[in-house]
Formats: structure tokens, sequence, C-alpha cells
């Protein structure tokens, strides 16, 4: 059932909750339900004394998923994590142009990084003896949160994220100094005629149109696991893909954009706070759930020779159950029975075969991740103001990224605005929170 359906809100108002909600409920839900009496409160030790090997999982990922499901200074679940969200994106060349104009590997700083953007564009990378070639485009079209991932990153910031400033407090990536001096940088290659002019209405279908005719030599938006998958496509295109790391610019490291592990936690209805017997076995079940073999492989996956085989070590379909994904659903596959599919390192083994295992160590080894400080919080300031906070923010982007006046002009008066529509209570709302996590945690 969808958590947002009419007749799931009806149940719930007539008191019809259950144990264990879907693993999709989003942080505001959380942070209402828990208002309103219908999620339980769960202690964080009982977690780790019943669930000792994910609660380790969680601690080597990221300790700060503890604080997620704090709600007016109570836990309201057990920490989730998306074992991807370690990763981010990979800046990805047409190799065969990069050899063109001179360079044997990826470039590795912003500098070298602006002088493939203006060979790509000037020196014929393509040998059609036309001026038809850009070094990038972006998805503007379907994520103007992601525009240009590698050139935020190598300033150390995301303009849509919560993030530490220096004096401990929390601030927004997109109102900092670090995004100003990357936007302004943006802005100049645009206005010398290095960026498609068309990334604003560009979506991922179009880019990956002009990366495989040919037309752009960059794609910055995509994870290691999207890249492995488009393998076979990369090879039908016929000139060698080159990965490189995130770019060292003024943050002095290779930082790459990432969404971050960090999710909504798995929570219980309210009932269970006074049913000791059941949340601990509850808690147990989900451990078994998480980091038992054969546990998880059998709620994934099914019956080993009937539904699947394992090669290597890893789960693979059966042919019939591969030509027909409904025979898989049937089963409950996607976290229907089993809430900790891709998101516990116990189980972590059975969704890499050792060649995107490898793929995966070769593209990320060496990349620290930009992500945002807090995860799915449930503020209630963001309730408020964070979809207009947002829309304004991608209004000053697009046209800052494109103009022709003083960027740093438009910034400041942006970053006003942005501070006065509620963008500063949301702030103070997000310290409040963030330090309190910080004292929780120690």
């Amino acid at each position: 059932m969808n958590l947002t359906d009419e007749s799931f809100k009806l149940k719930l108002a007539s008191n019809e909750i259950p144990d264990i909600f879907p693993g999709t409920l989003q942080e505001a839900d959380m942070a209402n339900y828990a208002r309103q009496g219908i999620i339980a409160s769960i202690s964080t030790d009982e977690i780790k004394q019943y669930m000792p090997k994910y609660s380790a999982d969680i601690d080597q990922v990221d300790t700060a998923a503890w604080g997620i499901a704090m709600v007016d200074g109570k836990n309201y679940g057990v920490p989730r994590i998306w074992l991807n969200g370690r990763y981010g994106f990979i800046p990805t060349y047409n190799g065969a142009w990069l050899n063109k104009i001179g360079y044997t590997e990826a470039p590795k700083t912003l500098e070298e990084y602006e002088d493939v953007l203006t060979k790509f564009r000037n020196d014929d990378p393509d040998g059609n003896g036309k001026k038809d070639t850009y070094g990038m485009t972006g998805r503007g079209k379907s994520a103007r949160n992601q525009l240009f991932n590698e050139v935020f990153a190598a300033y150390g910031v995301n303009p849509y994220q919560f993030m530490a400033a220096a004096d401990g407090t929390v601030t927004w990536g997109g109102i900092t100094d670090q995004a100003k001096e990357a936007v302004k940088k943006i802005n100049q290659w645009y206005n010398s005629d290095l960026i498609d002019p068309e990334f604003l209405t560009d979506d991922q279908d179009q880019i990956n149109t002009k990366w495989n005719s040919r037309k752009i030599g960059i794609k910055d938006n995509y994870m290691y696991h999207h890249l492995f998958g488009q393998l076979e496509q990369d090879k039908a295109n016929g000139f060698p893909v080159v990965y490189g790391k995130g770019l060292i610019g003024p943050a002095g490291k290779s930082y790459v954009m990432s969404n971050g592990p960090l999710q909504t936690p798995l929570m219980f209805g309210k009932q269970l706070e006074k049913n000791d017997k059941k949340r601990i076995k509850i808690l147990q079940m989900l451990e078994d759930l998480a980091t038992n073999d054969e546990v998880y492989l059998r709620t994934t996956y099914g019956e080993e020779g009937k539904s699947y085989d394992m090669v290597d070590g890893v789960p693979v379909w059966k042919k019939e159950y591969l030509d027909t994904p409904q025979l898989q659903n049937d089963l409950g596959t996607g976290g229907y029975y089993n809430p900790f599919v891709d998101r516990s390192l116990s189980n972590a083994k059975f969704q890499m075969p050792a060649d995107k295992q490898a793929f995966s160590d070769k593209l990320n080894a060496g990349n620290e991740i930009v992500s945002d400080l807090l995860g799915p919080t449930p503020l209630e300031s963001k309730t408020k103001y964070l979809a207009n906070l947002n829309t304004l923010e991608d209004s000053f982007y697009s046209k800052v990224m494109v103009t022709k006046g003083d960027a740093e002009k438009e910034f400041e008066a942006f970053k006003s605005e942005w501070l006065k529509a509620g963008g500063q209570e949301m702030l103070d709302e997000a310290t409040k929170v963030y330090q309190e996590r910080q004292a929780a945690l120690k």
C-alpha cells in the first residue's frame, strides 16, 4: 500500500496502526506521526542490544544515522542507510577526445578541467573540421540541483544541502562563499562559450544522446553503478571511456557530489512501546533480515535452485524470472519482505558480483563525498519554507550561470533574499538539531 493513499490515512485515523511501517515513510510524516502518537519511540541502546551486527554496520558507514530518527529529543526508529550513498557522481570523459588534445588521463585539477573544456570546444576533438562539440551540458530540465556536480564539489559545496559552517553552526550550501565562487567560474565558462547553451533545457536522455553521438565529451551525472550498466553501450559507441576522480580545486581534496547514505529510519507502531516481548522479537527478526545470509537470501531472492542460482557467491535470477519481472514481484522482492536490501554491509556481498565490485573499487577509490550534513531530518521550518526556497534558488542559479552582469553582486542579493524568505529560520532550527545530535553522540 502506498503511504499517501487515503485508505492508509483512514486506517491510521481509525487507530489501525501497523507494527512496522514500510520503509517509504518520509521525514515530514515521521515527525507528524511522532507528535500525533502514531509511531513508537524506541531506545537506541535496545536497538544495539538486539541488533548488534546491524548496528555495527551502521557505525561503519555513518554514525550520524543514529540521529535521523530524533524528534523532540526521542528516537523513533531503527536507522537505515543506503550503501551506494557512500559514493558520488563520477566525472567521465571521451578518451579519444582526451588523447586528441594531448591528455593521457582524466584531468585531476579544476585548472586542467578548464583546459579540457576549452579544447573540447575549440580544438575539433572529433576531427570533422567543424566547431560543433562541447565539453559538457547539464541536466537543467529535470535536476537543477545536480548541475555541474564536479565543479561545485571542487569547491567543497553542494548548493542544495546543509553543511557545517566554520563556527559550528549549520549553513546552506547555496548561500556560501564556496558556492558563489563556483557559480562565478561556471558563468565565466558559459560566457566563454565552453558550455552547451542548451544545458538548462537538457535532461538525462538528451545528455545520453549527445554523449553517444559525440556532441559532448564529458558526463558528470552518473554514479559507478549507473556507469557499470552503460558499459555495453559505451563499447558500442566505439570510443574509449576514461573515468576521473573528484577535481582538486579550492577545497583541496578529490570531492565528488553525493546524495549521502542517510535515510529515513524504519518505524514501529505506537502500540509496540508497551509490548516489550513483541518489540524485542521484531528487533531480533530485523537483525536476521539484515545480517543472516540464509534469511536475507530467502526473503530477497526466494529459493535457491528454483528462483535463483548462486554463481561465484552471488545470487543470479533464473532466466524465467529475468524474462518475467512480475515473477520477482510475486516473491516480494524490492524490499517488500526485507527492508534492508542494499542497506546493510553484512548482505552487500550478495549485491556485488566480482566484476562490479572491482569496477566500484576502481572508480570510487580516492574520492571523498560532499553530502547533506543532516540527511532526511524533519524540521518544522523545512516543511514551511524549503519548497519556496528551492524555487527561489532554482531561479537564481539558472539566471546567474548565464548572466552578462555582475555575478557576485547578483549572488549577494540572492543570499539576502533567501535568508529573509525563511532561510534564516531554517538555519537556526537546523543548527539547534545538529548541536543536539552532536551532544547525544558523545
